[in-house]
């Protein structure tokens, strides 16, 4: 019954260690739009910002503006859904744009690669919630539009005022801009909803709570472990 009792320790011990690491490496979100920002709508569609809140196990880490950088599905408020996130500037292959390179729609012959597309885009995040455009319906639609069209390939900005843009987004980001205040929430669930951007600080879990997280849950295996052995030596008298 001992070497059963040991066996039973160190099969205990493996499987807290690959939840708890699980549980680190894979931090899911929850987000939620609860306004449509300052309602601008062009060609039919609300622009940015949008407002919501993102959350981390159940604890809200943001409550601020969200800027969506996808056309071509639909979000709606007060609907909550699943992400991930990573940065713009060191993406994973995980965001929900990836191809081999990005055109201009404007200009064909300008393309970038899907990274510094990421990065155009955070670029013209910032530029929108500057405090000059973040309030100003035309700047609202011109950044919003210009964001949409480097991902979904269409001029379909109503006044044409994203094309100049674009242009320097581009610029910016294949002479070394890289947005890394910037980050990219995909959701889980790809079709269920758009995908968001949010821009720093986002207040989330400090990197310095997981070891003493896990320590305590080590801990704690420990003392049950240790139960189950004595629970076990009197039953082997």
């Amino acid at each position: 019954m001992g070497e059963l009792a040991k066996r039973l320790g160190h099969l205990g011990v493996a499987a807290l260690l690959v939840l708890a690491f699980a549980s680190l490496g894979f931090a899911q979100y929850t987000m939620e739009l609860t306004s449509v920002g300052d309602g601008v709508s062009a060609d039919g569609v609300y622009v940015s910002p949008y407002w919501g809140t993102i959350n981390q196990d159940g604890r809200t880490i943001y409550t601020g503006y969200l800027i969506c950088d996808d056309f071509n599905t639909e979000s709606y408020v007060d609907d909550p859904w699943r992400a991930d996130s990573t940065n713009a500037a060191d993406l994973n292959g995980d965001e929900k744009f990836t191809a081999p390179s990005y055109s201009d729609p404007f200009n064909t012959s300008i393309t970038v690669t899907d990274q510094q597309a990421y990065n155009a885009v955070a670029w013209l995040a910032n530029g929108l919630l500057e405090t000059t455009n973040v309030t100003n319906p035309t700047a609202q639609t011109n950044y919003s539009f210009a964001i949409w069209d480097i991902f979904d390939g269409e001029a379909i900005d109503p006044d044409g005022g994203s094309a100049g843009l674009i242009t320097q987004a581009f610029a910016a980001a294949t002479g070394g801009y890289a947005g890394s205040n910037t980050t990219v929430y995909t959701p889980s669930v790809r079709s269920s909803s758009q995908e968001f951007l949010a821009l720093s600080p986002v207040v989330s879990t400090p990197e310095a709570s997981l070891p003493a997280t896990l320590a305590v849950e080590l801990l704690t295996l420990a003392g049950v472990i240790f139960l189950m052995r004595r629970r076990l030596a009197g039953a082997s008298r």
